[in-house]
């Protein structure tokens, strides 16, 4: 198998060059993912594409830490794939650039099989080694550790990394790989969608080939707990296909992305997996709010409620803030967090970074956060001025965006002119709601998120130009 961090390279050409010193069997599988479904402490699930015909793939799975085919010989658990086969994916765009080297035209229309396995009955907090694939075309092998009892989770936040070229892709899995590197035992990796960027029917399933091509070696090693981005949308449910997320737990006659929205229980947090893209079909948005009402009924004993999502309910961004969409999805769900008491609110979309809150009944809870640092603000990279800080969320939801982990950036709005906008938007005094850190540096970012008994701890890191982690930010939750 080529390691995604040593094949990753500014050029195409070199990247073809390199692969074809190590080619594998055309039944290999690749495109691997371990997701988050159902019960983490005893269950995971497990996605690959093969290509076209290759079917009879399955998943075994050996107890510990292994490193060689041979100690396969006797799995504990060989679970055989279900196959769906994946007819006229769009392949690639005009976007993707030197595609034209392997003789593709843009649009060309290629099948593929797409490999799902479920397992149940594992132990929990135990450590474990897989592989999937068949006879003479294994995978490398990969790791994985089911949650324990212990009520403290960490995890790594990532959002809209959003490449379609070679160059944008190395700025994505550099920041990731840093991410690995400086947190390589937490429990899962967690993301705000917009994986890819070419989206509707001429989408690019390049893309989706690079996005876990340059991060293979982070999926073999993480189970992973995706949203859907509005680029991540298409009718070609290139999601769906990639991704084992539970689809079963909310209506999906209502949507056509089924797996988009679901939800587990990990340590002693409640997470959502929410989508906005299907919100103007009629019942959606109630079907997903009685849904989480269920669900926060079934879990009492869990302290924290955690949602994410890509489309912001609020942002300071200028390239989204006034967006309809964005303002129809707020009227609905924000009053939902509030009845629920979501203490958490991850984000996507808006490609900026901003702390926003604790806010409830679209107004700033008063008294609620202490401890801040007070620096130079600054028009772009800080117009609050303020860094840092402890947030009680007892009264309210904090709505939280760590930037983007890609190239793409879009700029943070002033107070003047969120002012202008209060009215139609219909959230007055917008700009009182940034109480953190709020602004743009242009560099990509990534956060580590700690639950705990008593709080809630992230920090995040920016990637300078000599690709090393710095950090960002770095603030507290309590309630």
């Amino acid at each position: 198998m080529i390691s995604a961090h040593d094949s990753v390279t500014v050029s195409t050409a070199q990247r073809l060059a390199f692969a074809l010193k190590n080619l594998k069997s055309s039944d290999s599988p690749y495109s691997i993912v371990a997701n988050i479904n159902g019960d983490p402490t005893t269950e995971i699930a497990f996605n690959w594409f093969t290509n076209e015909g290759v079917t009879d793939g399955r998943v075994e799975i050996v107890e510990g830490i292994v490193k060689t085919p041979e100690e396969f010989a006797k799995p504990l658990v060989s679970v055989k794939a279900k196959v769906i086969h994946v007819k006229d994916l769009n392949y690639c765009a005009k976007s993707n650039g030197l595609l034209e080297l392997a003789g593709l035209q843009n649009n060309t229309k290629m099948d593929f099989e797409s490999n799902k396995a479920n397992v149940k009955g594992l132990k929990p907090e135990k450590l474990y080694s897989y592989r999937v694939g068949k006879e003479a075309s294994w995978s490398d092998i990969g790791t994985f550790r089911t949650a324990g009892k212990n009520l403290s989770v960490s995890f790594i936040y990532t959002t809209d990394p959003q490449a379609n070229n070679d160059g944008m892709f190395n700025i994505s899995q550099t920041t990731t790989h840093a991410a690995q590197e400086m947190y390589p035992d937490v429990d899962f990796w967690l993301h705000c969608g917009d994986l890819i960027e070419s989206s509707g029917p001429n989408n690019s399933e390049w893309e989706w080939e690079q996005f876990f091509m340059t991060q293979q070696d982070i999926f073999l090693k993480n189970s992973f707990a995706p949203v859907m981005g509005n680029h991540d949308k298409s009718p070609n449910h290139n999601f769906a296909y990639h991704f084992n997320t539970d689809s079963t737990a909310f209506d999906y006659e209502l949507s056509a992305n089924p797996g988009s929205v679901y939800s587990f229980v990990y340590g002693n947090a409640l997470f959502f997996a929410l989508s906005f893209e299907d919100y103007m079909i009629p019942g959606y948005l109630d079907a997903m709010s009685k849904w989480m009402h269920k669900e926060v009924e079934a879990y009492p004993e869990v302290k924290w409620k955690i949602a994410y999502y890509h489309k912001t309910i609020y942002t300071g961004s200028a390239s989204h803030q006034d967006d309809n969409d964005g303002k129809i999805v707020r009227d609905v769900i924000a009053p939902l967090f509030d009845s629920l008491k979501i203490d958490l609110a991850l984000q996507g979309h808006d490609h900026v970074y901003e702390v926003i809150g604790p806010v409830k009944n679209k107004k700033l809870v008063p008294g609620a956060v202490i401890g801040q640092t007070r620096v130079a603000s600054d028009s772009r990279e800080n117009l609050t001025g303020l860094k840092g800080g402890i947030f009680n969320v007892k009264e309210g939801t904090l709505y939280f965006l760590n930037n983007s982990s890609g190239r793409k950036k879009y700029e943070p709005r002033t107070k003047e002119q969120m002012k202008g906008d209060e009215a139609r938007l219909g959230v007055n005094n917008y700009f009182s709601l940034f109480t953190g850190r709020f602004g743009q540096t242009g560099r990509p970012t990534f956060s580590n998120v700690s639950v705990s008994r008593d709080n809630i701890h992230i920090k995040t890191y920016e990637i300078l130009d000599d690709m090393n982690p710095s950090l960002f930010d770095e603030f507290q939750i309590v309630k």
